[in-house]
């Protein structure tokens, strides 16, 4: 059945649409290697992490393989649905959870020893979220924990205005992501349908905020974070704005005296 243009949807609702394929358009086994070996590295001590906006569950599988206790949030319920079966897939355990940066309860205050959002989840917030998200990540991590954070380098992408991100073909399956560029924002859409019934598609768009790097450091600061690294890579690779299609965060929250 063909599918209309929706209505710009918010991030909820837009991860409900794409649950589905969503395995299928980030290539969930290869990424999974990826983030099993990275996060060896980064999280060398097994400990307490929250996963916010665990999609359907790569991140936190990683992490859980790697012997942490893991807790997952998304406020996607499809998505945390995923996150469960691919946790009885992979054979870990994971606590999954119904919540955004905004809903996650003050139980979970310095609990963590991590917190990790990969994945580009920050974009999918205002400014003021941001701000707020920043708070309640330090608020979750215990005295001298480590936040790691990923974000697209929207500086980059505004200055090529490139419409196309990515387009992937995989089990029958054409999944394409683009851009509609605006002054402040940045609409994102998927375009998905069956090899060879282009007719038969379905499209749907959410707004990405193009946070600059000066945005995120500040925020950071702001909610008492130090010790402030940059990357463009899981391996920790020099950031360069002008080339580099990734921006990666390390924050450490403050020791207590």
């Amino acid at each position: 059945m063909n599918k209309e243009k929706m209505s710009m949807l918010n991030s909820k609702n837009f991860y409900n649409e794409i649950s589905g394929f969503y395995g299928k358009m980030i290539d969930f086994e290869k990424n999974l290697e990826l983030r099993i070996d990275s996060y060896k590295n980064i999280f060398a001590n097994p400990g307490r992490v929250a996963d916010i906006g665990c999609g359907i569950g790569l991140d936190s599988i990683a992490l859980a393989i790697n012997g942490h206790s893991v807790t997952s949030f998304d406020p996607s319920p499809d998505m945390i649905q995923k996150t469960k079966e691919n946790a009885i897939k992979y054979k870990v355990n994971i606590k999954p959870s119904i919540n955004s940066f905004q809903s996650i309860s003050g139980k979970y205050n310095n609990k963590f020893d991590y917190v990790v959002s990969v994945g580009n989840t920050i974009a999918h917030l205002s400014l003021s979220e941001l701000k707020n998200a920043f708070v309640k990540i330090y608020e979750l991590l215990k005295p001298g924990g480590k936040a790691f954070l990923h974000i697209l380098n929207y500086s980059l992408i505004i200055r090529e205005r490139k419409r196309i991100n990515n387009i992937a073909v995989r089990d029958g399956q054409v999944i394409i992501r683009f851009y509609d560029f605006a002054k402040t924002k940045i609409d994102f859409n998927i375009l998905s349908f069956p090899v060879n019934q282009s007719k038969n598609f379905k499209l749907v768009q959410t707004i990405h905020y193009p946070h600059t790097k000066k945005q995120i450091l500040f925020y950071l600061k702001k909610a008492g974070f130090t010790k402030i690294n940059l990357s463009n890579n899981f391996s920790g690779g020099s950031l360069e704005l002008k080339s580099s299609k990734d921006i990666f965060i390390e924050a450490y929250k403050k020791q207590l005296l």
